[in-house]
């Protein structure tokens, strides 16, 4: 007898075909032998590792790990006639004088593809534990419960089941590495598995086999990591406030920007405008003071010359008075009429000379028309005689008659264009003819050939197409008798006709996609709250005190570091309270809040923390009787706060009181809450609560469980049905042989068809033909087109030169005409030139007489008189001139009086727009919105951008305000005509520019304070214990793959094959692996080397986060620290030529015996592997279909080597009956069904002792 757990037997009660069947092993192990059909493979599925996974998915039950067979179908299928079953499946295993019983009660019924489990655990042996009543029937779960009583236990749920399980059976193994254990025997137990192990699994299945770290060691790194998330996630929220700040800066800076260039162009501007307007005003002002001199300089002006001119009248009056002028005062008339005189006979000889030079121009015109249009009659005699001869020739002189006797050149032209158009037509017309019947004749003759060629291809056709119809009419039966044999033999689908077929198999995988859609989606929603609950289930195992739900408006932070307690923490119900009282009492302090309020331990208290706080300091003593009635406490503050709470039976007579029914009152609030018992008050209380709140949550996750296992039921029901659908679609009879049929005959009707078309169309061409040969037989004699087009250009050609010839005629008589006026008006003008001229020579003669008469006094008053007027006509002109000036002046000196008000007035108005412009620019200036602005733009700004960028900024105030609410509060100022954006920041006001630098260097800081807390967090991981129990496990981890060769270097195969583990840094890793693993297994390193290790582990903690940012830290530093995924094993071989590893090449040049054994002897290592930490546990192995492929020698070798390990061995096998030297014993259940219609499945025991082979007695 070992020290340690062995099965010593296993049953199966009224499950398959197994109806009370008991195997006992021998020495631990165990072999079921028997043909396929009996049931061995069943058996092993019901069994193991089933019992210690209690897990009923059907690919984690089935040895091929297929989902055909489930639970349910091992209890109703093959042929169960019941509308429910219920059975037993159970393990027994021994250490010493202990016994442990391990099974599980299984239910299913008709109405539902469920399986209902019951699992238990106890010390007493299937026999001393009846599972079936005195009539046979198994067990129901309350005589089941009654039956184990208190020596074991009927669990409330699978997991219960398999911590039990896992405590007793294989005590210190965790969770996970139970997982592992459990998936390798799941491996192990694979059918044939000498023909399946491939050797890259090889190595995932021996890492897991190693000792995992211990999780307990990584809980409170994984907290430091857990609260720097939440920094993280801290810091996460402040780069989403920085972004949007940055985007809300953004639109305030072009706002900004536009507001800010906007002013100082209005200031720049209005500076402009002042300097521009006072210049003038200063120009207008002298300007106007020059004007004013200049008037004035032209009045004295004006005034001189006017005494001048009246001293030159005066002095003209005094001559003309004189007694001497006076009597030559006809000398002057007879000058004045001389002047004229001269002037009109010049006047009239010009005139004359211009008529005459006319006269004779226009006699020179008159003798070039005459020249031309004799020239042009001669043009006109010639043309008339070409025309008369080619009408002759074109058969038309009627015409050329008809429109000479007509008057009109106009019409005569229209009427030949008509008649040459007209004869052009009827030539074209007979041309088109004679071609047309060329035509007819050559088409007649090619359709009579072209209609023999289609008849002849019309008879072959149709015999082809006969040929063709024959063809697919035989095809087309064999098709719908090889469909109707087909469909009777399908069961998914039901089809009378071939046609259907296509049509039922879419009907069918739509309903398939139908419901795997509805039960994906139900398995989708069962998974969620599988997890949630699972989740919730998880925290409160690890919690001691499950706190009362957080109000969301308390930070979740303050109670991390906050000094204090809650009020449920610090208090106890006092001895003897009724449990009715207690629990009003805890609903009234709950529903009023109390119940979590926050004590200090001194008091003093902050306003500003968001959380809800108790203060005795706040009130006296309540009067009466309070609730230290019925609460205790240690604590005096707390104490003190009891006493200032009123109670009694209900919550009156005092402002705060709590009452007995589950009233309360605080204040002018009050209310009354009831629960069934207190949850939350005294460390009893909180116990039942957490282990009540688990139970449930234990049975919603059961039953969760079940509906999972039944959606999976359901949805490989459909993948079954899928498969038979596709099954029976790929075995319908192909169409092929009747498309290729029927594609010939449609190809060859189509050929008929259309020979028979060209037929007909070469019959109607044909006769289309003939009789168009028929119609255009009498043709008429073509004329001849040149000699119409010669006829054509002769008459136009005519008719051009008439037209020139009288045009001709006509301007020569008008300009003889023109020639013989204009003579006659030359010699009337010199006629009177003559006389205006005689006219002067006698005015010239009687003033020389008169002259000569006149004395020499008043010759010499005469001279005076001329040069006085001539003196005063150039005062006259120079006063006309200065008055006219004087009149400019006075008009300028008036727009210069205006325009220098007009200047003054708008100097003073811009004085006063630049003063507001630079006020308002200086406001402006003074606040935030420069350093909002940045650079401000040059130019001035179209205020219609900075009406869009206002715009532009409401909205990104909305949008802003929506995602920094809570912490940030942001408002918009009217500014006279802008809109000021004011950010308040912990009671700061700023700009939205300092806003986000604030911001910014606010997650500066948080940046630098997360990296460091994260540098302290990977020292702490790779300097503390963790990294020596890293160290510790893989130098344990190199002793047990030691241990495992030692054992592997004593088998070796009788063709001299032996087998070696090298366990070695992946190579596949990434750089610095191998590094940073040989620096965790030192301890003293210094800060370079620190700083390696800090960096290696960073670079796979972020990978880790990235692939898989669900899970929890303490998982993710468990991968990340998992020193077997650093590892490979690399399987090497022996045959006589020194290690080499089991590469595909050297793996596919062994024999199969030697591939089986090369690829079992490291996967027995692997399981001894996980057994190895372990020493008191059961060591099962599992193979279904043992050592396939492998001969007796070596078969034999793999026993001894099993044997060596210490192995517990459940095997199957149709043929094996492992009586062989190496193995010490094993006990042989050979299975047997009925021969008379019975199905049950039997065995009949025998033991192999090392020695012999004996069947059992009985």
């Amino acid at each position: 007898m070992t020290d340690r757990w062995q099965p010593s037997r296993a049953g199966i009660i009224n499950v398959w075909r197994y109806y009370d069947e008991i195997f006992s092993f021998y020495q631990g192990r165990l072999l079921l032998r028997g043909p396929n059909g009996t049931g061995k493979s069943k058996a092993l599925e019901l069994l193991l590792p089933y019992l210690f996974d209690a897990n009923l998915r059907p690919h984690r039950l089935s040895t091929f790990g297929s989902a055909d067979r489930t639970m349910h179908w091992n209890l109703m299928g093959e042929g169960n006639q019941g509308s429910t079953r219920v059975g037993y499946v159970w393990l027994e295993f021994q250490h010493g004088e202990e016994w442990f019983t391990c099974g599980a009660r299984l239910q299913a019924t008709t109405n539902t593809t469920n399986v209902s489990a019951t699992y238990f655990t106890t010390s007493l042996r299937v026999g001393d534990l009846a599972l079936v009543n005195e009539a046979g029937r198994p067990l129901t779960t309350t005589d089941l419960t009654a039956a184990i009583g208190e020596h074991g236990v009927v669990h409330t749920s699978p997991a219960d089941y398999r911590h039990t399980v896992r405590t007793t059976l294989f005590p210190g193994v965790t969770e996970q590495r139970y997982d592992s254990l459990i998936t390798a025997l799941l491996q192990l137990r694979t059918p044939k598995l000498s023909e399946r192990l491939d050797p890259s699994v090889l190595s995932s299945l021996l890492s897991k086999a190693l000792p995992p770290l211990d999780q307990s060691d990584l809980t409170e790194i994984a907290e430091g990591f857990e609260r720097l998330d939440r920094q993280r996630e801290g810091l996460r929220r402040l780069d989403e406030e920085i972004t949007t700040a940055e985007r809300l800066a953004g639109v305030q800076r072009v706002y900004a920007q536009r507001v800010l260039g906007a002013a100082a162009w209005a200031l720049e501007t209005a500076t402009e405008q002042l300097d521009e307007l006072t210049r003038a005003a200063r120009m207008s002002d002298r300007r106007y003071e020059r004007q004013i001199t200049l008037t004035d300089e032209a009045f004295d002006q004006l005034a001189a010359l006017g005494r001048e001119a009246r001293a030159v009248d005066a002095e003209i009056s005094g001559i003309s008075d004189l007694p001497a002028y006076q009597e030559g005062r006809q000398l002057d008339q007879l000058r004045q009429q001389l002047s004229a005189a001269s002037q009109r006979a010049a006047e009239a000889a010009a005139h004359a000379a211009k008529l005459r030079a006319r006269a004779v121009a226009d006699e020179e015109l008159a003798g070039q028309a005459k020249s031309e249009a004799a020239a042009r009659a001669d043009e006109l005699r010639r043309s008339v005689v070409l025309a008369r001869e080619a009408a002759e020739q074109a058969g038309m002189p009627s015409m050329l008659e008809e429109i000479e006797s007509g008057g009109d050149a106009k019409a005569g032209r229209q009427l030949l264009t008509a008649a040459v158009e007209a004869r052009s037509a009827e030539i074209n017309s007979i041309t088109r003819a004679v071609a047309a019947h060329e035509r007819a004749v050559n088409a007649r003759n090619e359709a009579r050939q072209r209609l023999e060629e289609t008849r002849d291809e019309l008879e072959l056709a149709t015999e082809a197409e006969t040929a063709a119809q024959r063809t697919f009419e035989q095809a087309f039966a064999k098709f719908c008798a090889d469909v109707d044999t087909w469909a009777r033999g399908c069961s998914e689908l039901n089809v009378s006709e071939h046609h259907e077929v296509v049509e039922a198999a879419a009907l069918a995988r739509e309903e398939f996609s139908r419901i795997e859609a509805r039960l994906d989606e139900t398995r989708t929603a069962l998974n969620g709250q599988l997890s949630q609950y699972r989740s919730i289930r998880e925290k409160l195992a690890n919690q001691v005190d499950v706190p009362p739900p957080a109000p969301y408006t308390r930070d979740d932070d303050f109670r991390v570091s906050a000094a204090g307690a809650p009020l449920w923490r610090l208090v106890d119900f006092r001895p003897g309270t009724p449990p009715s009282v207690c629990a009003a009492v805890e609903a009234a302090l709950e529903a009023s809040g109390l119940l979590d309020a926050w004590l200090t331990p001194d008091t003093s208290f902050d306003l500003t923390a968001r959380d809800r706080f108790a203060e005795p300091l706040l009130s006296g003593p309540a009067p009466g009787t309070t609730l230290l009635e019925v609460l205790v406490t240690d604590d005096e503050r707390c104490h003190r706060f009891l006493d200032g709470v009123a109670f009694g039976e209900t919550a009156s007579g005092h402002t705060t009181a709590i009452g007995a029914d589950g009233t309360w009152r605080l204040g002018n609030a009050h209310g009354r809450w009831t629960k069934p018992a207190p949850t939350y008050i005294g460390a009893d209380a909180r116990k039942r609560a957490r282990a009540g709140r688990i139970a449930e949550l234990t049975g919603l996750i059961e039953q969760l469980a079940t509906d999972l296992s039944g959606v999976d039921a359901a949805r490989n029901q459909i993948a079954v049905r899928r498969a038979t659908l596709a099954g029976e679609m790929a075995r319908k009879p192909s169409t092929d042989p009747m498309d290729v049929a029927e594609e010939q005959r449609t190809k060859a009707q189509l050929r008929s068809a259309a020979r028979k078309d060209a037929v007909a169309a070469a019959q109607l061409r044909v006769t289309e033909t003939e009789a168009a040969v028929a119609r255009l037989g009498q043709v008429a004699e073509v004329p001849d087109a040149d000699e119409l087009t010669a006829f054509g250009t002769a008459a136009h050609r005519w008719l051009d030169d008439r037209r020139d010839a009288l045009a001709a005629e006509a301007l020569s008589i008008e300009a003889g005409s023109r020639a013989s006026a204009s003579s006659a008006l030359a010699d009337e003008a010199e006629e009177t030139a003559s006389a205006r001229q005689q006219e002067a020579s006698d005015l010239a003669v009687t003033l020389e007489t008169v002259e000569r008469a006149a004395s020499s006094e008043f010759h010499a008053l005469d001279q005076r008189l001329i040069t006085l007027r001539a003196k005063a006509l150039e005062l006259a002109e120079q006063r006309e001139l200065l008055q006219d000036k004087q009149t400019g002046l006075a008009r300028t000196l008036g727009t210069l009086e205006e325009k220098r008000r007009t200047d003054t007035s708008r100097a003073a108005e811009a004085t006063v727009a630049h003063e507001a412009a630079e006020t308002r620019y200086r406001h402006l200036t003074s606040g935030h919105l420069p350093a909002d602005a940045g650079e401000v733009p040059d130019g001035p700004v179209d205020p219609r951008l900075i009406r869009d960028s206002e715009s532009r900024l409401g909205m990104a105030v909305h949008e802003a305000q929506q995602q920094l609410a809570g912490r940030i509060e942001l408002s918009l100022d009217p500014d006279d005509d802008v809109t000021v954006l004011t950010a308040t920041l912990d009671g700061t006001r700023m700009g939205a520019h300092a806003l986000l630098q604030t911001l910014q260097a606010e997650r500066d800081r948080m940046r630098t304070h997360i990296t460091d807390v994260e540098r302290d967090l990977f020292d702490q991981t790779l300097t503390g214990d963790t990294r020596r129990h890293i160290a510790q496990r893989i130098q344990g981890a190199s002793e047990l793959v030691a241990t495992m060769n030692h054992r592997l270097e004593r088998v070796q195969t009788a063709s001299g094959i032996r087998v070696q583990l090298d366990w070695q840094v992946d190579p596949q890793l990434p750089p610095g692996t191998r590094e940073a693993r040989d620096l965790l297994l030192r301890s003293d390193l210094n800060d370079h080397e620190r700083a390696l290790l800090h960096d290696f582990f960073r670079e796979r903690v972020e990978e880790a986060r990235a692939h898989d940012s669900a899970t929890g830290w303490e998982q993710q530093l468990a991968q990340v620290l998992d020193y077997t995924t650093w590892h490979q094993f690399v399987v090497k071989v022996d045959r006589g030529e020194g290690w080499v590893p089991v590469t595909k090449r050297v793996h596919g040049a062994l024999s199969g015996g030697e591939k089986a054994i090369v690829l079992h002897l490291p996967l027995f290592a692997a399981a001894a592997a996980h057994y190895h930490a372990t020493p008191t546990a059961p060591r099962l192995i599992l193979l279904d279909e043992v050592f396939v492929g492998v001969d007796a020698t070596n078969r034999g070798q793999l026993l001894e080597l099993l044997v060596n390990f210490d192995l517990d061995l459940v095997l199957t096998s149709d043929h094996e009956w492992c009586d062989y030297r190496e193995l010490t014993g094993i006990a042989i259940h050979q299975l047997t069904t009925g021969t008379d219609g019975d199905d049950a499945v039997t065995t009949v025991r025998f033991t192999w002792d090392g020695h012999s082979l004996t069947a059992d007695e009985d």
